[in-house]
């Protein structure tokens, strides 16, 4: 196999600029599919985000100083037969026509030294000793910084330097993200891509990602995004850009360890820690999200001045609850008239006239409560008729149940032998169809079986020593599968002993 490196850049937490939701762990994930599925080395994949520990004793943290870094020293590393994918995930500018790449460090008011320019970008990688390298930008632009469009530049640099690169999208479209994803729809699609293993050339990854990012838009009721494949020669489309060529190779065994695997603690800490309310669906423009940056956060940190929110005046409306006067009025109560004194009767008689003058009594309380009530006791009748269990309101629809298919059905695509991870978001997934479903049991029983397979995923790491992985991956076991987790439980205390 050829010798392949990859420079993973996910940005979230700017330092001076509103943060992005999903660019970390796009990069994260893409790195780990590239161990995992397309026979890239872990100790030759260059993660850099907001996490990420330090690689080769040097910093990984997205800073202008450390990109430009990354992309130089490997001058030295990279033989003439090597390849080199490069992924960027964040903001991005155009000023004066020039395209930049915002690090985590960016100042916009100074992009010339606190921006990494595209420019920049492809000349460095253009004098590497390889001419295998495969550009991947999914950029995040923000009109209040710029009402240029990113990426016009970059496509034509890019094609001028000779050096394949794919856009997210189009510069006028926009790239989605899903927050029941986790992921932009570009990196998304690009996943799905590595492990169906039907990607090893430029020309069947782009065709995938035109057939499958459409698909995704659709899917999740986004507006349709198209990605750029930019070539220099047409025979770059037949280059087979990673270790692993698929159309020539019927088996491959990853390698044993994936540092970059989710079950590692090294990088979703920070992101479990995020409140759930921030991930709402947003549009972007090539890349991230398009929430507006406002002047506030693009100036000068010194000059950081919060704006005073001023919240909008509302007039409360005021409830007419007057009645109209031909309103009806409820019903009066009935009087009852006594019982007129009787003279004194022998003793049956007395009894005869208490229980019919009671009876008589009685009959006209109950006549007068049903007066009253009269609408709501029809109104009962009528709503008790509705929700006649021979037509229950919660039966499933045809397209409620078609729906459901989907969903159980995309949560078992999720499903690999050795991933953890993938159990535990198919489970996820299924949770999403309701008890009032058909499919609800079936989607039950495959939650316990993933939740089964979570655990042995994890037993299998623990035979190979592997202990701290193999209590990450024992803790995704639900909780409300108690006979399963309570052996989890039991197995981790054991593992966190024997480490």
């Amino acid at each position: 196999m050829s010798n392949y490196w990859a420079i993973a850049v996910g940005i979230n937490h700017y330092q001076f600029l509103q943060p992005l939701h999903f660019a970390q762990t796009d990069a994260q994930f893409l790195c780990e599919s590239l161990v995992s599925n397309a026979g890239f080395l872990p100790e030759q994949c260059v993660l850099m985000t907001d996490t990420s520990p330090d690689f080769a004793d040097h910093s990984s943290d997205p800073t202008a100083e450390n990109l430009r870094y990354w992309t130089t020293v490997l001058q030295d590393k990279l033989q003439p037969e090597d390849g080199l994918w490069y992924f960027f995930s964040g903001y991005g500018v155009c000023v004066d026509g020039e395209d930049y790449l915002l690090p985590i460090d960016a100042d916009i008011s100074r992009i010339q030294d606190r921006g990494f320019s595209v420019r920049s970008l492809f000349q460095t990688l253009k004098t590497l000793p390889t001419q295998k390298i495969f550009v991947l930008l999914d950029i995040n632009r923000s009109a209040s910084v710029s009402h240029e469009k990113v990426g016009t530049q970059t496509v034509a640099i890019a094609r001028k330097a000779g050096i394949p690169t794919m856009l997210s999208c189009r510069p006028e479209q926009f790239s989605h993200e899903a927050p029941a994803l986790n992921h932009g729809l570009f990196t998304q699609a690009l996943l799905e891509g590595l492990r169906s293993h039907q990607c090893s050339t430029l020309a069947t990854l782009e065709d995938f990602l035109r057939d499958r990012l459409p698909e995704l838009c659709d899917h999740h009721d986004l507006p349709i995004q198209d990605p750029i494949l930019v070539v220099s020669d047409p025979e770059q489309l037949y280059r087979v850009i990673m270790p692993v060529n698929w159309a020539e190779t019927e088996s491959w065994v990853p390698a044993p360890t994936n540092p970059f695997s989710v079950e590692g603690d090294l990088y979703l800490n920070a992101l479990e820690s995020e409140p759930e309310s921030r991930y709402e669906f947003q549009p972007t423009v090539m890349g991230a999200t398009t929430t507006e940056i406002p002047d506030n956060l693009v100036l000068n940190p010194a000059e950081y001045d919060p704006i005073e929110y001023q919240p909008t005046e509302y007039e409360p409306i005021q409830a007419d609850l007057t009645l109209p006067e031909d309103a009806d009025q409820p019903a009066p109560t009935p009087t009852i008239s006594p019982i007129p004194e009787e003279p004194d009767l022998p003793d049956q008689m007395f009894w005869e006239r208490l229980l019919f003058g009671g009876s008589a009594v009685l009959l006209v309380l109950l006549l007068g409560v049903l007066f009253r009530n009269w609408s709501a006791f029809m109104g009962g009748q009528q709503q008790t008729a509705n929700q006649n269990p021979a037509t229950p309101e919660v039966a499933a629809s045809p397209a409620a149940a078609i729906d459901s298919a989907k969903i159980l059905n995309e949560a078992r695509s999720f499903i690999k032998p050795t991933l953890a991870s993938d159990a535990n978001r198919a489970i996820e997934r299924a949770r999403a169809i309701p008890p009032s479903d058909p499919l609800y049991a079936q989607a039950q029983q495959d939650i316990d079986r993933w939740s089964r397979n979570i655990l042995e995923i994890a037993r299998k790491r623990a035979e190979q020593k592997e202990f701290q992985q193999a209590i990450s991956a024992a803790q995704l076991v639900p909780k409300d599968r108690p006979q399963v987790y309570a052996e989890a439980q039991k197995a981790i205390q054991q593992w966190r002993k024997a480490r």
